[in-house]
């Protein structure tokens, strides 16, 4: 497959600024300070120019999602469109999996029954084939080069003919024959290998880079049911009516033993199935509901986002983004029993739903996703958590577009650069790290664009990408003698003027 090689990665780390004390104002006469390491404080910025973004899509492939499957492949366009404003598209890969990851001993309908050391339906697998995209009756091809199971579009260089957008759409159109019991975290940690259970599938390989920006976005109407290899959550033997140890044979269960809720600040408490005075009518609203991740029914949401974290040497290039249901109000209701049920000593006992969170006008619908929503808070500003009732997720998606190419942009020096003494060149240090392959890198000082001519590689400062002061010019660092595949960063040190403290001789009012 063509496009698989790492490009160069620029990381900006470090701007090293003055300490007030150094340039204090002072009656007496003093001679120029030496910058010394312990008179200085260090900012270190852990943002970076790397412009390499692997991209996972898990769209859940249940009963319901038709809608909103359709609203995400009609708005993806807008996706990439912003995603490909100046400087241009990232360096990209896009992968697509489904929740569908089995369920039981294969006696619920729709979900493959899986093995006590996994998982089965789909497995985490990408999905790469033509799919019936609604109202067509016949798949439509994808457009992918014969081999290839994700889309690759790096420095132009495709393993795909057509638009990517079409390319995108024919392999998302997932259906919604998938398992009713929700798989989203146990399918994208099975999908990159992630999840202590071997390596990715090897329909994946190649897709994640060491390098690369992972993002990951779901598209769910559902909270998360992900139960560990060998737990029986979804036993249906022994587990049949109101009164069994794990209750009806339906979704509640995830809602039950996935969450841990509060009724007006109380302590917390699984959520019941039980009807008050077994009446159907009733309703009983939770509140504060946090994911369950100290009794192991499920796959906790703070350890699901600490093992997508370890993928990275830095954990701030792993982004989320949740297009789901909000995690309030959380209502539980109930209907008659699907089966005859008169455990509960009535003459008929009712089962338990949770009522949606919000239904959209098209009348899709989703359910609390308070596990998801967990999941994402663990990544604080490189986190999104967005409505799936919204009438259309352009908007949405173009937020989270936006997050990335913020992501991808050098950091912005807000902060006025000192001038190296009796002169106007900036106080600044830049010194590459240029990998030898091996795990290791080589270290060389970097030349100002003013001093070599500008040859590259050299820096200089541009106020270009929005940025409300200076940013280094990350073309004029890319070393036209390195090979493209060849890992790169750099660290830069400037010294910085300290506000009200002037030094004219560093260029500092």
């Amino acid at each position: 497959m063509t496009g698989r090689s790492l490009f160069r990665v620029l990381r900006w780390v470090g701007l090293a600024a003055v300490a007030p004390v150094l340039w204090a104002c002072n009656a007496r006469s003093l001679e120029q300070p030496v910058l010394k390491p312990e008179q200085t404080y260090g900012k270190t910025f852990q943002q970076s120019i790397n412009r390499n973004v692997d991209l996972l899509f898990m769209v859940d492939n249940s009963s319901s999602m038709r809608l909103s499957q359709n609203n995400l492949l009609t708005n993806f366009p807008m996706f990439m469109s912003r995603l490909a404003d100046p400087p241009g598209l990232p360096n990209i890969h896009v992968a697509v999996v489904t929740s569908d990851m089995g369920a039981g001993d294969g006696s619920i309908s729709g979900c493959a029954a899986t093995p006590p050391n996994g998982y089965a339906g789909n497995n985490g697998i990408f999905q790469y084939s033509g799919n019936i995209i609604p109202p067509a009756t016949t798949a439509c091809t994808t457009g992918l080069d014969s081999g290839a199971t994700y889309i690759s579009d790096i420095g132009g260089v495709r393993n795909y003919t057509g638009n990517l957008p079409d390319v995108f759409k024919c392999m998302a159109a997932v259906g919604e024959s998938g398992c009713g019991f929700e798989h989203q975290f146990a399918s994208i940690l099975r999908a990159l290998g992630a999840d202590g259970l071997g390596p990715p599938p090897a329909e994946n390989q190649g897709f994640l880079r060491p390098d690369a920006y992972l993002v990951v976005i779901l598209i769910t109407n559902e909270d998360d049911c992900s139960v560990p290899p060998g737990v029986l959550l979804f036993d249906t033997t022994a587990n049949t009516n109101i009164m069994s140890q794990l209750g009806p044979p339906a979704n509640f269960r995830c809602n039950e033993f996935g969450h841990l809720c509060t009724m007006g600040g109380g302590a917390p408490m699984h959520p019941s199935r039980y009807a008050p005075n077994n009446d159907q009518a009733a309703t009983v609203p939770y509140d504060s509901c946090t994911s369950n991740d100290t009794e192991g029914y499920l796959l906790g949401a703070k350890d699901t986002a600490a093992k997508l974290k370890a993928l990275k040497t830095d954990s701030s290039m792993v982004l989320v983004a949740a297009i789901t249901g909000a995690p309030t109000p959380y209502t539980v209701h109930w209907k008659a029993p699907s089966t005859m049920d008169t455990s509960c000593g009535a003459t008929s006992c009712p089962w338990p739903e949770i009522t949606h969170s919000c239904v959209a006008q098209d009348t899709s619908f989703a359910d609390p996703a308070v596990r998801i929503k967990e999941f994402v808070d663990q990544f604080g500003g490189n986190g999104l958590t967005l409505s799936i009732c919204d009438n259309s997720f352009g908007p949405s998606l173009d937020t989270i577009a936006t997050l990335i190419n913020q992501s991808l942009k050098p950091p912005c020096i807000t902060g006025q650069i000192a001038n190296k003494p009796g002169t106007t060149d900036p106080d600044c240090t830049v010194v590459s790290h240029t990998s030898d392959g091996m795990g290791h890198y080589i270290d060389s000082t970097v030349q100002s664009c003013a001093s070599n001519g500008g040859q590259k590689p050299c820096w200089a400062f541009t106020t270009a990408n929005g940025c409300a002061g200076q940013i280094i010019d990350s073309n004029m660092l890319m070393d036209p003698n390195v090979s493209m595949s060849t890992a790169q960063n750099a660290t830069v040190n400037c010294a910085l003027c300290t506000a009200g403290v002037t030094d004219t001789a560093r260029g500092c009012p």
